[in-house]
């Protein structure tokens, strides 16, 4: 009955060791699985970091050529206008072509307006109109307006 009980306690210290070491390895292999997640993070925030250096700034220091009536955009009245031209932004090219980036500095920018961007889908309407496709933009955003008119249809 003696030799029982010693291997049974043998047999649970065995399995207590053998329990410790995998859970052990379980712990080091997901230390070494988030140390590889965040590595991979750091090296895409990089990656973003030197895209967004390579990318050409969105911004002017004046318009190329005659500047388009952002005004035709909905949600863009006279001040934003001006606000957005004193952030070097005059064409529907350039809003279209913001990276999400971009559009969180411009919004950002925007104090009281903030949010308007993305909640009046300035980009979708800027792809519209820089292509010239005023069927399209109505399509999706309702009627453009009168587009001889400066004050536009978000005056």
């Amino acid at each position: 009955m003696e030799n029982i009980t010693l291997w049974l306690a043998a047999l649970a210290v065995l399995v207590a060791v053998v329990v410790v070491a995998l859970i052990l390895r379980a712990q080091k292999q997901k230390a070494a699985r988030l140390a590889a997640e965040q590595q991979a993070a750091a090296q895409l925030a990089a990656e973003e970091q030197k895209a967004a250096a390579d990318m050409p700034s969105p911004f002017l220091p004046h318009p190329e050529g005659e500047a388009d009536n952002l005004r035709q955009i909905k949600g863009i009245g006279p001040k934003l206008e001006t606000l957005l031209h004193d952030m070097g932004v005059f064409h529907f090219a350039q809003i279209a072509g913001w990276t999400p980036q971009q559009l969180a500095h411009v919004d950002s920018r925007l104090g009281n307006f903030a949010g308007r961007p993305e909640r009046d889908q300035w980009q979708s309407q800027a792809r519209l109109l820089a292509a010239g496709d005023i069927k399209g933009y109505e399509r999706a955003h309702g009627k453009l307006g009168n587009a001889a008119d400066p004050a536009g249809p978000g005056a």
